[in-house]
């Protein structure tokens, strides 16, 4: 941080999946940080509590967009408001995301929804955000991606979700090499299980397992979304993995 001014300062920050908790805790230290953070989720009122609790400070450089990535009109109306609230595109952080069971349990339009919103939104909305990224010029561009470890553990009754996070992790790992050229970054985050509502468990049961150590807190992936994108120009954080001390692996 050079002269006490924040990498973040003034940079244009799309978050997807922004009323979860990992999304919600990026926000808040992007905002902090000086950014301006635009925020989507398919849930408005999960939205429009979240933008409320920020700090009075913060009101005029967060805006919100309830759209369901899954589908051709709800992308189109997130990059509409792209484009006139944000004018342009410094950051993309992608952490949308839903749940899913084991194959046999779930019918052609729930596995084809998990693709849809794990993997199918994560190339849309990376393809959208970087053509706005090259045409403005900058170089200085970076695109973060949310992955699972779960491609890792390959886990019973993940089959589904592995797929479009295995299909996540090939994509960042691919496309990062393809963006060199255009001075963008991409950067693949890794986390184990996280304490949040994905989880099959009760609030009072996600803390128990957070003081446990067998769930991540939201605010440490947080962190690491944050470590990568506060990296100096040239810098490259390719793929980070971060996971509790006791990570389920079954």
């Amino acid at each position: 941080m050079a002269d006490g001014v924040s990498p973040l300062a003034n940079k244009r920050v799309l978050i997807t999946g922004g009323a979860g908790g990992v999304g919600r805790a990026v926000a808040e230290r992007m905002l902090a940080a000086g950014a301006r953070v635009l925020l989507t989720d398919r849930e408005e009122l999960g939205l429009r509590s979240l933008v409320e609790a920020f700090p009075p400070e913060h009101q005029e450089r967060v805006e919100t967009v309830t759209a369901d990535l899954s589908s051709a009109p709800g992308l189109a109306r997130l990059f509409e408001r792209v484009d006139a609230w944000l004018g342009g595109l410094d950051i993309l952080v992608a952490c949308a995301g839903v749940g899913s069971g084991p194959l046999s349990e779930m019918d052609d339009a729930g596995w084809r929804y998990v693709i849809d919103s794990n993997l199918v939104s994560y190339v849309a909305c990376t393809k959208e955000a970087t053509e706005r990224m090259r045409a403005s010029g900058n170089r200085e561009a970076m695109v973060i991606l949310v992955g699972s470890i779960s491609v890792h553990i390959k886990a019973v009754g993940e089959s589904v979700y592995n797929a479009a996070k295995g299909g996540v992790a090939s994509f960042a790992e691919t496309l990062r090499k393809e963006l060199i050229r255009d001075g963008i970054r991409l950067t693949l985050i890794e986390p184990g299980a996280i304490a949040s509502s994905m989880q099959p468990f009760p609030p009072e049961e996600r803390q128990r397992m957070m003081a446990a150590h067998k769930l991540l807190p939201p605010e440490e992936v947080a962190d690491a979304i944050l470590f990568a994108a506060t990296r100096p120009p040239g810098i490259d954080v390719v793929t980070l993995r971060i996971e509790p001390l006791d990570q389920k692996i079954f």
